[in-house]
């Protein structure tokens, strides 16, 4: 036996005694270092994950603080709108009191217009270095005295006609507009009103980065209540409704400020992100709208996101490696331990374990060596002893065999003598008993015809005793039938069932069912007389026991084999009563068949029910040879 490469006898239990307790959970076969490396992810994501939210959220609230920043911005812009309109009205109100405090009915004076012109610088200086469109004076009769813009006169008077309130809106040709207030003269009869316009233009919406840098380039819109771009640094939109009214649709009309990003479409297929912020006028239903690309204005929030986004996945990213690095110098000499492990589990026990690795895991190679060296010497001791056994279980198996094949042989030869003993006296009773008692018979009839009528008492008595005398050649011949029927050596096993089963159930008037099928060929002596018995006890137990009616026999030899059948329809019983191993064990009968059967290496069975009757069953191999001393039976 090569104990190098075969495990002990009883490797199998050895091996399951050290066979790893599976666990239910679905992470009981990941790697330790994947384990380790996923537990690093989880705390390394929850931190950087707390590192993300919290940075990011100081975005939220610069990005926050720049639209606030930007709404703050318009509103201011809105308001030194108001303010020029404002201080445009107070100037043209005080230059109408004074020109009606120097004023003599007749025409100007050069003092007078020497304060018109002047009226027109200050209306400058408030709306950013740009002189006032349009300055006139009307006389009584709404005709223009002095001033320039004639053109607009009809509208303007219009509008005063109007009863309206300055200041006003008027709205020219083309896509012009303007902010016109006027104030009336209170005690000249021949002048009426002082007009001026005003209308904050490209230089007082152009601010740019220059005027703060932190901020950086934007734009500034005027829009009218509808919508419309009324003034803007480059003059280009004026006239055009506003890109942005999508956002700040709303907020005009409920004239409310606001903030809010979106997309601008440039015309060309393109789009650009803006921040728009609007800022509603107080003194007109205007707005002020300032918007700005999104790249610039939250160029440091996005800026800052950007790095906080990618501090946090490299730090998540190099956190995994070195978890990876590390855990794996630990882990690669912990596999290859455990590679050995289990070979050492499965029997394999050649080799030494190397010793890798640092500390602990060192020590615990060395511990693995010093118990597979004592596995070894034990490897080699548990196969010679197994070695030994199995020399001294082949000795008893053959022992054994030897003693069942000559229990075989014995036992056939018993039920061989029995049959060849049931012939011998079959043969003497039909031979000697049976002839004596017919000669008996014989002699008793001769006797009764010679005696004379007289002796009517004497035949009497002489038939008596032929009666008698031809009983017992019945009952001598019955006996002779049971021990060994002449039918089964003269016709064969199918007519000698048919024949017994007749002449023993039908006396007791049950009804039979036979399907008996005539063997393929001749079949050997002990197998014929083994099959008749089977039958034979069957019968003998459904007349003694059954207290059945109907009775159906079958014999058939499907796939080499001898298959027969005997059911009733009787009271039946608990077979468990009857088997072996049972407190009584078989009856005798029943052991005598199952034992006939066994011997010819078939197999019997017996299914029965209180109440339900019983079927017999059994097979048999028709290959199977003559036993040693049964030529004849």
């Amino acid at each position: 036996m090569d104990v190098s490469s075969k495990p002990p006898a009883n490797s199998d239990r050895d091996s399951s005694s050290v066979r790893p307790i599976r666990r239910s959970s679905r992470f009981a076969n990941v790697g330790l270092q994947r384990r380790i490396v996923a537990y690093v992810a989880i705390s390394l994501t929850a931190l950087v994950a707390m590192f993300a939210y919290v940075a990011l959220d100081a975005v939220d609230e610069s990005s926050d603080a720049i639209l606030r920043e930007r709404l703050s911005l318009s509103a201011t812009v809105a308001q030194s709108i108001d303010q020029s309109v404002a201080a445009t009205d107070s100037l043209v109100n005080r230059a109408a009191i004074d020109l009606a405090a120097i004023h003599i009915e007749g025409s100007l004076s050069d003092a007078e217009r020497t304060m018109l012109v002047s009226l027109g610088s200050s209306l400058a200086d408030v709306n950013a270095g740009r002189r006032p469109d349009l300055v006139v004076l009307l006389d009584a009769g709404g005709n223009p005295v002095w001033g320039t813009g004639p053109a607009a006169i009809v509208g303007i008077q219009s509008l005063i006609a109007s009863d309206s309130e300055s200041p006003a809106i008027l709205k020219g040709g083309g896509n012009s507009t303007a902010i016109v207030v006027w104030a009336q003269l209170p005690a000249a009869a021949d002048l009426s009103f002082l007009i001026a316009t005003t209308l904050p233009g490209e230089d007082f919406l152009g601010i740019s980065s220059s005027a703060d840098s932190s901020i950086g380039d934007y734009r500034l819109e005027l829009l009218d209540e509808s919508g419309t771009v009324i003034g803007e640094a480059t003059d280009e939109l004026t006239g055009s409704d506003s890109r942005h009214l999508d956002v700040i649709g709303s907020l005009a009309s409920e004239r409310e400020g606001g903030v809010g990003k979106h997309a601008t479409d440039l015309g060309d297929g393109d789009s650009v992100d803006h921040v728009v912020a609007y800022a509603p006028l107080s003194s007109l239903p205007w707005g002020v709208v300032l918007e700005q690309p999104e790249d610039a204005a939250l160029a440091l929030p996005n800026d800052l996101r950007r790095r906080v986004l990618l501090i946090s996945a490299g730090s998540l990213i190099g956190g995994l490696l070195l978890a990876w690095i590390t855990t794996g110098q630990v882990v690669r000499p912990l596999t290859r331990l455990t590679t050995r492990a289990r070979v050492l589990a499965g029997g394999d026990l050649s080799g030494p374990i190397p010793s890798e690795g640092q500390d602990e895991i060192r020590r615990l190679a060395e511990s693995f060596e010093v118990m597979r060296g004592r596995l070894e010497r034990s490897q080699h001791e548990l196969a010679d002893w197994s070695k030994e056994l199995e020399d001294r279980v082949q000795d008893r198996t053959a022992l054994l065999e030897q003693r069942d094949r000559e229990r075989d042989v014995l036992l056939n030869k018993v039920i061989s003598a029995q049959e060849e003993e049931r012939k011998r006296i079959a043969r003497d009773l039909h031979d000697q008993i049976g002839q004596t008692l017919t000669g008996l018979v014989m002699q008793l009839g001769s006797a009764e015809a010679t005696i004379g009528g007289d002796a009517d008492v004497a035949r009497q008595q002489l038939a008596a005793l032929g009666q008698t005398a031809s009983d017992a050649v019945e009952e001598v011949r019955r006996m002779m039938a049971d021990l060994r029927p002449s039918i089964l050596d003269d016709m064969g096993l199918v007519s000698a069932i048919s024949w017994y089963a007749e002449s023993n159930l039908e006396r007791e008037g049950v009804d039979i069912t036979l399907d008996l099928q005539r063997p393929p060929s001749t079949l050997p002596p002990n197998v014929e007389i083994s099959v008749f018995r089977v039958f034979q006890e069957s019968i003998t137990n459904i007349i003694k026991h059954a207290k059945a009616d109907h009775v159906h026999l079958k014999l058939s030899y499907p796939d080499s084999r001898i298959q027969g059948e005997i059911g009733d329809n009787g009271v039946g019983f608990d077979v468990s009563g009857v088997e072996p191993g049972a407190a009584g064990g078989w009856a005798i009968g029943l052991l005598g068949m199952a034992e006939r059967v066994g011997l010819l290496g078939g197999e019997l069975s017996i299914d029965s029910t209180l109440g339900s009757g019983t079927t017999v069953k059994f097979q048999l191999p028709l290959t199977h040879g003559i036993t040693e001393g049964s030529t004849d039976a």
